[in-house]
């Protein structure tokens, strides 16, 4: 088993990446917000003020997914996140990575 941390900096794409999880039969999803460093360090540290203009396009906020996955829908889930979320003129959509999950248990 593993745990999917998808960050997703496009966040008006998270309902279309939430209906695709149930249609691969991945029914549980726990979404968190969050904010990127370099919008932190650009925005909320003076002293990196200046670099504010090196990271125009990133999104000032994005999504946080969290989803246990089976072995077997690695390889879907990656899939259905690159379908819905690649776009080759976009170059910061968001990423994928996958932890090893040892023991989940339902409380």
């Amino acid at each position: 088993m593993k745990i999917a941390i998808i960050v997703l900096n496009r966040i008006e794409l998270l309902e279309d990446l939430l209906s695709a999880f149930l249609e691969i039969d991945i029914p549980d999803a726990n979404v968190i917000d969050s904010v990127g460093m370099k919008h932190i360090i650009s925005h909320d540290i003076p002293i990196f003020a200046g670099l504010m203009d090196s990271f125009t396009g990133s999104s000032p906020k994005s999504k946080t997914i969290l989803l246990r996955v089976e072995e077997k829908q690695v390889d879907k889930l990656i899939e259905v996140v690159k379908d819905i979320c690649y776009d080759p003129d976009e170059s910061d959509s968001g990423y994928i990575m996958f932890l090893p999950l040892e023991k989940f248990k339902a409380l």
